[in-house]
């Protein structure tokens, strides 16, 4: 049959878009599929519809595509029908023009199922829909969510429609009791009202393993989400376990709302705002806890997905969707809401605490939630709807079958053919034999115009003859044939290979199709890249790994036939020894070897979670040299590399009154260098109008086995001997009066921090956060500017396009938010208080080698 869905915008990332993916996508197995976008807003889905499914949109409203209509009068009309929100006709979500869209479209399409999925599309189909396809509406939020004035319209349309379905099954219950009728649709004007959850798809994702010490939440960021109830939770938890981080992935409203918060706490270095994220499922299994701290969830698909991945999610008991999927204790915990904010926000930390402090129980419900989430499958949840759509035809005919057939809406008689007739007498797909054809023949479903098909060639006759008479009788023509064969083809053969290899040798070789990958870290730290066979060249083809920036030779590593995929993928390896790479970004392409000729290799899933619990990838001498692949802004495979003999791993920056305190662990040529506690950690100014300055620093001794002995000065005084395998860690102190008095004036210095680690023409090694999972740190990693007393001059510690650490001055306007630095006394000579002396220094580096271009402060992420 033919299934139609109606989007308000399809081009969003909302999690009704996502719920239409992944039904519209199983439904494809067996039907016809085709989603209607209202509206088409840019050039590609956010999220990537199947294939199969035919995207439609109403209101093309891409200014620079063809038959805009912005420019329509009408398009400037508010809607006839009713309107959710108030800022709907300036967004063009309701429009007279948009009216008369959807009724053109509800009036001709051939579907023989309607869906609609939000309250105006809900109005629209029960408005304009026919009795030709069945109509059903969806509920992706609550009958509660809704304003009274979005709650009349819908319950009024709701009647007019054959089934209205809810995703969670107290919602159904709440609906059937709001809404006059039965519910069950076994009389006129009465709608089925019923529960189907979400369909939720398992990715071919590596499920948590549970030791990350990292707890993840996803969604967006809105009020109703009560993502800072979940930030002052986090905060208590952080009391008692200051080694664990939270993640938030999203976007919304909320979000400087939100990142206020994170700064107030002082959970910059532990929480961050990861922005959205596609496909979310490879964030998932990073966290070794998922988290929703919801006031409402209609459903919770964010739930099923982190089960998807192995991860216990802890939420709040709130209304509809936790309590209905989650089993408390069992696979996840529900954490109740009482009478005050203060006590939901300390038993949801006592929850979250709950699983921290016990990896045997966090272990057991990831095992579980594995195993709950397979009922979200989104096969089973389309085998619902199918049976959804059986029972609808059932009582359809049932109602009609009572009434004279004149009355019956949609049922044809002899004297009126053209009046089309209802659902078809089964709805239910093939038994066998997969999805329908991909065009529905005439008349199918439609008894009239089968009846008129028929009559064009009544069944059990046979085409009439020709004019003149009886048909001339045919001649057998094959001993002829065979005869030409055996005496032309030894002589045709040799003369027909010939003439076909000089025809391919001067055509043009066959354009390269775009080549989909996947990357996964593996637990040597090698990068296992599977690439889709049928996007790749038929011929022999390498995988090219080039800089870019020239920083190496590029590696070329030979792809596996395609004949020897499996499950439709083949297979290469990015490894650390035979393939090192430079300091760069690296871009990955499939490069055919008969012509030379390459692409892109277009990224669909990146797994990176085993670089947040692997050791530092050091070599024999020390040098540390992480591989990261990441996804580019323009959605390719690339990989970020470091290669560093020396480095500072920046762990914390720590914003006190009056100064900053960064900590970092020392790894390779820092780690030995370090031992006699000589040197200072230089501030290197990026223009001439700022000098260069030193501050002193102190080691202690760490705790994360890097399997390098290192020493360690304890108390700053005097070096002492480290403990075998441990990490040296070294701290220092930047007064934030101190750039200010070495500025030229115009509030923009900026300088890199380095650590030179012995007497002036030592090497210097950058203070930089290379380690773990993120290729890029500028837009995730923040800490708050400082203001410098009362004045419009700011203190930055940012990290850079190469994940370097920076200090910088920015001109800070009186009304912008910013913590404000105490007045300290004055200081001559550059005098740090506290920290020992802080000289100025002119100068460059010495002996580091090139050192990355990194941005200004306000410079965007590379890609």
């Amino acid at each position: 049959m033919k299934i139609v869905f109606l989007l308000d915008n399809a081009y969003g990332i909302g999690g009704t878009i996502r719920s239409t993916v992944n039904l519209s996508r199983a439904l494809a197995d067996r039907h016809d599929v085709e989603v209607v976008s209202l509206r088409r807003t840019v050039r590609e889905t956010a999220l990537q519809f199947d294939p199969r499914v035919t995207m439609t949109h109403l209101l093309e409203l891409r200014r620079d595509a063809r038959g805009f209509d912005g420019d329509d009068p009408r398009f400037h009309q508010p809607s006839v029908r009713f309107t959710e929100g108030p800022d709907h006709l300036e967004r063009g979500v309701a429009t007279r023009l948009g009216d008369v869209r959807v009724e053109e479209f509800l009036q001709n399409t051939d579907a023989d199922v309607v869906i609609a999925t939000r309250p105006k599309i809900n109005d629209y189909l029960a408005a304009y829909g026919s009795d030709r396809y069945l109509r059903i509406g969806q509920e992706h939020l609550t009958h509660a969510m809704h304003s009274d004035h979005v709650r009349g319209h819908q319950d009024a349309a709701i009647p007019r429609l054959d089934a209205f379905v809810t995703v969670s099954y107290a919602d159904a219950e709440n609906y059937r009791a709001a809404i006059t009728g039965s519910g069950t649709a076994t009389a006129r004007d009465d709608a089925l009202i019923t529960c189907i959850p979400n369909a939720v798809p398992a990715v071919d994702v590596e499920p948590s393993d549970g030791d990350s010490k990292l707890i993840v939440a996803a969604g967006r960021l809105i009020k109703v989400k009560r993502y800072d109830r979940l930030i002052n939770a986090f905060a208590l938890v952080s009391e008692r376990h200051p080694d664990w981080r939270l993640r938030l992935y999203g976007r919304g409203r909320q979000q400087a709302a939100l990142r206020k918060r994170i700064d107030d706490l002082d959970l910059y270095d532990r929480a961050f705002l990861m922005g959205p994220h596609a496909p979310i499922e490879a964030e998932w299994a990073k966290g070794a806890i998922a988290a929703v701290s919801s006031d409402a969830e209609s459903f919770g698909m964010t739930l099923v997905e982190a089960m998807h991945c192995g991860v216990p999610v802890v939420s709040t008991d709130c209304p509809y969707g936790p309590g209905e999927i989650i089993g408390n204790g069992q696979d996840g915990l529900l954490s109740p809401l009482g009478p005050t904010e203060k006590t939901n926000v300390r038993a949801y930390a006592d929850a979250l605490m709950q699983l921290i402090e016990n990896p045997e129980l966090r272990y057991r419900m990831s095992r579980a939630a594995l195993q709950k989430a397979e009922r979200y499958a989104p096969d089973r949840i389309a085998r619902e709807y199918e049976q959804l759509f059986d029972k609808l035809a059932s009582q359809r005919r049932t109602r009609t079958a009572g009434r004279p057939v004149q009355d019956a809406p949609g049922i044809g008689t002899a004297e009126a053919p053209a009046v089309p007739a209802p659902a078809p007498a089964s709805l239910t797909p093939p038994a066998a034999g997969g999805k329908q054809a991909g065009t529905k023949p005439s008349g199918a479903g439609n008894p009239v115009a089968a009846n008129a098909a028929t009559a064009k060639s009544p069944a059990g006759t046979t085409p009439p003859a020709k004019a003149g008479g009886a048909a001339a009788p045919q001649r057998n023509s094959r001993p002829m044939r065979r005869l030409a064969l055996r005496t032309l083809g030894p002589v045709l053969r040799p003369a027909l290979r010939v003439w076909r290899a000089h025809r391919n040798a001067s055509r043009p070789a066959a354009k390269l199709r775009r080549p989909l990958g996947r990357a996964r870290v593996a637990t040597d730290g090698s990068v296992a890249i599977r690439l889709l066979a049928s996007r790749l060249p038929k011929t022999s083809s390498v995988l090219l790994v080039r800089s870019r920036r020239d920083s190496g030779a590029p590696h070329r590593i030979p792809i596996p036939p395609r004949d020897e995929a499996v499950d439709g993928w083949v297979e290469v390896r990015l490894e650390r020894a035979a393939h090192p790479l430079a300091e760069d970004r690296w871009d990955t392409y499939v490069e055919r070897v008969t012509d030379g000729k390459r692409k892109r290799v277009q990224s669909e899933l990146v797994e990176t979670a085993r670089l947040l619990t692997m050791p530092p990838p050091l070599d024999a001498d020390g040098v540390l040299g992480p591989h990261v692949p990441y996804t580019t802004l323009d959605g390719y495979l690339a990989v970020r590399a470091w290669h560093r003999p020396g480095h500072a791993e920046v762990t914390s920056v720590e914003l006190g009154r009056q100064a900053g305190t960064v900590r970092a662990e020392l790894y390779g040529a820092a780690a030995r260098a370090a031992k006699d506690g000589e040197g200072a950690v230089v501030a290197v100014s990026r223009t001439k109008t700022e000098p260069d300055f030193e501050l002193p620093f102190q080691l202690s001794a760490g705790s994360r086995p890097s399997g390098t002995p290192a020493s360690a000065a304890p108390d700053g005084s005097a070096p002492a001997a480290a403990p075998a395998g441990e990490v040296p860690v070294l701290s220092f102190e930047l007064p934030y009066d101190l750039p200010a008095a070495l500025d030229s004036g115009d509030a923009k210095g900026v300088w890199d921090l380095w650590f030179r680690p012995g007497p002036q023409d030592t090497p210097r090694i950058r203070f930089a956060r290379l380690l773990g999972d993120l290729a890029d740190r500028k837009k995730t990693d923040l800490v708050p500017r400082v203001r410098l007393g009362e004045s419009e001059t700011g203190l930055w510690f940012y990290f850079s396009l190469a994940n370097d650490l920076v200090c910088a001055l920015q001109p800070l306007p009186a009304d912008e938010p910013a913590r404000v630095a105490a007045a300290v006394p004055a200081a001559t000579d550059a005098q740090s208080p506290g920290t020992g002396a802080a000289t100025a220094s002119g100068g460059t580096p010495a002996g580091t080698g090139a050192q990355s271009a990194s941005s200004s402060p306000d410079a965007s992420a590379g890609s």
